[in-house]
């Protein structure tokens, strides 16, 4: 018993104490990144919310800071418990090639997502037309647009369709009233 005791007093002494500045600072680096990324995502909703941004948005803005916020703590994290930040790069660079190719399709879908909610062509409750489908916007996400019939009904339409043809946004349409010959009056369509 002896024996294993010094074996393993021996092993802690030899492995675990020399890495003891790089494991509490592997272990900071952790816990300042959870704390940042939810202190961050918190303040950008509350000042998302105050400034009346589209929920959509929000939800985008705030996923995305969160995630940029771990990925920067995963990093410097790796690089604390020595795994060169080079090799990580180049192993990030070839996987995500690898998976940009097998998911091509959804990555154009992800990205037409990003672009209507920064872009806001139309905002949820506008009623709108994309080829055959008309509705009102239910929800914009990350991958599909869903509209709401007049039956009721939900259409999802993905979002690289609806950035490549031709929107029409019938809540904006301004209707122009018909000119009233007895009386003059009404507007007259401009020239």
């Amino acid at each position: 018993m002896d024996e294993v005791r010094d074996s393993l007093l021996v092993w802690f002494f030899t492995s675990i104490v020399p890495a003891a500045p790089a494991i509490i600072q592997a272990v900071l680096v952790v816990v300042v990144a959870v704390y940042a990324g939810r202190r961050l995502t918190e303040g950008f909703r509350t000042r998302a919310t105050r400034s009346a941004m589209d929920p959509s948005t929000v939800l985008l803005g705030s996923r995305l800071i969160h995630i940029a916020i771990l990925v920067l703590g995963l990093i410097v994290f790796l690089d604390a418990i020595g795994i060169p930040l080079s090799t990580l790069l180049a192993t990030i660079g070839v996987i995500g090639l690898a998976i940009s190719l097998a998911l091509q399709e959804l990555l154009r879908n992800v990205f037409s997502g990003i672009y209507l909610l920064f872009e806001r062509p139309f905002r949820i409750g506008d009623t709108i037309r994309v080829k055959d489908h008309e509705g009102v916007v239910h929800h914009v996400g990350l991958r599909t647009l869903m509209l709401k019939t007049p039956q009721d009904a939900e259409v999802l339409i993905p979002n690289s369709l609806v950035v490549s043809e031709v929107v029409t946004n019938l809540t904006r349409v301004r209707r122009q009233a018909p000119m009233n010959e007895g009386t003059g009056t009404g507007t007259a369509p401009s020239q």
